[in-house]
């Protein structure tokens, strides 16, 4: 091409330039002639609002009914180190979850199921703290939600990394019908390092475990320690049943009866 030609053509390409930003200027119109905005394609349609992901998801639901918190409990029972932890929540969030995990201790003895209910609401509201996630898997425990029970402790063991977990992990799995399983969890535990309730807690695990194998004798050897005497604490009634349980299961009936006989507050039947 000739330096002419090359001068020729130069203003017809000006020319195409302007003709393309003067149609990128005009406005788009629908099929009704009305003015629809550029910025309608990038984004969503017409001007419709983008949907974000947490739109579509489903809001989360608690799957158990939330119990009432009790008269007269304000969540300040609750023990300093046990309040410490549930800190990171939100002031409201936090003193509810607290007034549910005191009234789970107050029912746990007296009324598994809402205890249970407490613990639940408890764990919904904070599912990340360990300490709720072991009061709500125990009181789960208690009411006989074994699975529900095993999920919670796991997580609180996951968590936390405590062995004091483990006795009642090993229980859940005696009643999933896994008492091997529930042998080797306690044999792995350093019961010396134990508070004298978690090791009671172990021995109820193991004894149990030692029962569905057929192994009677042996299951009263495990329950057999010096706790067994104790008549005041918390976890004394327990341990008595397992103890009178276990002789029973081994045919020991004369036995079990005069056990009961030496601790009959244990074994009174509340009307």
């Amino acid at each position: 091409m000739t330096e002419r030609d090359k001068r020729s053509a130069r203003p017809a390409r000006r020319d195409q330039d302007q003709r393309s930003q003067k149609r990128s200027a005009t406005p788009m119109r629908n099929d009704k002639g009305q003015k629809r905005s550029n910025t309608a394609r990038s984004g969503s349609a017409f001007g419709k609002p983008k949907l974000l992901r947490r739109d579509l998801e489903p809001k989360r639901r608690p799957s158990w009914p939330t119990p009432e918190i009790p008269e007269g409990i304000t969540g300040e029972e609750l023990d300093r180190k046990n309040r410490f932890q549930l800190e990171q929540l939100a002031e409201e969030n936090r003193k509810r979850v607290a007034q549910h995990l005191v009234a789970l201790d107050s029912l746990l003895e007296t009324d598994a199921e809402q205890a249970f209910l407490h613990g639940q609401a408890a764990a919904f509201r904070a599912g990340r703290i360990a300490y709720v996630r072991e009061r709500a898997g125990i009181a789960a425990l208690r009411f006989g939600k074994f699975d529900v029970a095993q999920k919670d402790l796991k997580a609180a063991q996951r968590i936390s990394g405590s062995d004091e977990i483990l006795p009642y992990i090993a229980q859940c799995e005696v009643a999933l019908g896994n008492p091997r399983k529930a042998l080797e969890i306690a044999g792995r535990v350093n019961s010396a390092k134990l508070s004298d309730l978690l090791q009671v807690e172990l021995r109820i695990a193991a004894a149990r475990a030692r029962i569905a194998l057929g192994q009677d004798d042996a299951a009263i050897v495990t329950l057999t320690c010096k706790e067994l005497n104790r008549t005041d604490a918390s976890w004394s009634k327990r341990l008595h049943h397992e103890y009178a349980n276990a002789l029973a299961n081994a045919g020991r009936k004369n036995d079990a009866d005069s056990f009961k006989l030496k601790y009959p507050h244990s074994f009174e039947v509340k009307e």
